[in-house]
């Protein structure tokens, strides 16, 4: 299926949600710049990372983020009613509506886009991500090891052997 160039697109990520997919299913940290170049030369409008704030975002992840153009929102709890509430806000604006998350509590959310005019796609690890969702998109993004940077081996010092 080929995407439309000229779209309007916001980009709404649930971290907690697909962070813990990359990591749980592909061992390794969310390739965000890949999830972006796949998002393709559509013109993204906002891209907003949503994790609690008891959650810790280093400094480098925050830099890195923001130097993407990107924002971060730290519910207080789960991202799920603050993602909810900048897309309906944002829906009026927007050709798609990329909803990077496989929750099924976001399934009222792909309805109203899609009944406000939006194309939804959702874009997530298919393991983790509910079947009502995959067939509720209008499009569905299987996420898989392209989308995950594997964490470095820990090196481990060489054991020193004991002579008898």
């Amino acid at each position: 299926m080929s995407t439309l160039v000229y779209q309007k697109v916001g980009v709404f990520i649930d971290a907690e949600n697909i962070e813990l997919g990359g990591y749980n299913i592909h061992g390794g940290r969310v390739n965000y710049i890949q999830l972006i170049e796949e998002i393709g030369h559509r013109e993204i409008i906002r891209i907003i990372y949503y994790k609690p704030i008891h959650k810790n975002i280093s400094d480098e992840f925050k830099k890195f983020w923001l130097n993407l153009g990107g924002e971060i929102k730290q519910p207080v709890k789960n991202a799920d009613a603050w993602l909810t509430i900048d897309a309906v806000t944002l829906a009026d604006k927007l050709d798609v509506a990329v909803v990077v998350a496989g929750d099924k509590d976001y399934l009222p959310l792909v309805w109203y886009l899609k009944n406000r005019g939006c194309k939804v796609e959702v874009w997530s690890f298919p393991e983790t991500c509910a079947e009502m969702m995959i067939e509720a998109a209008d499009r569905f993004v299987s996420m898989d090891d392209r989308f995950t940077l594997q964490d470095k081996p820990v090196s481990r010092p060489a054991r020193s052997l004991k002579r008898s």
